[in-house]
């Protein structure tokens, strides 16, 4: 989702992962956060300028999720992305 996508997304949109079409899992927006500064993109690469974060509830399986120390936790049901991450299913 590109940031001109992220600044209409409201809470309650649904939302998947935009990297892989064939996941099935659905996630319905919570908050979403505008932050401004360089940062690296987690699945760009590269820098970037600025970037919403989106909080999600996943509906179904929600992907796997890695702790600082490099344990994978599983079903963690709700998760912050970048709004690169994700790609708009329904708007509210």
């Amino acid at each position: 989702m590109t940031l001109r996508d992220a600044k209409k997304l409201k809470p309650g949109a649904l939302v998947r992962r935009a990297w892989n079409p064939d996941c099935k899992a659905t996630a319905i927006v919570l908050h979403t956060e505008y932050i401004e500064g360089w940062h690296r993109a987690k699945l760009l690469g590269g820098k970037k300028k600025e970037r919403f974060d989106v909080t999600v509830r996943w509906i179904g399986q929600p992907p796997v999720v890695w702790d600082p120390a490099g344990y994978m936790k599983k079903n963690v049901m709700e998760q912050t992305h970048q709004n690169w991450e994700l790609m708009v299913v329904q708007h509210v």
